[in-house]
């Protein structure tokens, strides 16, 4: 069980690298945003929290938040490891 979640866990930071070299750079503080922490790192709500933005919706996973008012130079310098469009989002959605 446990190597079956590190394999899951793994494949999701890969994917989060790869889309966030080959997504654009989000401009637009007030755009909505997937904001996504890395495992040993803050939790996503401080990370939006400390950049001056605020999060969206009722929910968040452990390691993402989507979120908005917040520049992405500011969201990676407050931690975030990835910042991508909430486009993103239909890619680790879709079943």
């Amino acid at each position: 069980m446990t190597w079956a979640l590190m394999t899951v866990g793994l494949a999701t930071l890969a994917a989060t690298a790869v889309l966030g070299l080959t997504t654009p750079e989000v401009t637009d503080p007030d755009a909505p945003v997937l904001v996504v922490t890395l495992p040993w790192g803050d939790d996503p709500a401080d990370v939006v929290a400390r950049a001056g933005g605020q999060a969206i919706g009722p929910v968040s996973a452990p390691l993402a938040v989507l979120a908005s008012g917040a520049t992405e130079a500011a969201l990676r310098a407050s931690g975030a490891f990835a910042v991508l469009p909430a486009s993103a989002l239909s890619f680790f959605c879709e079943g």
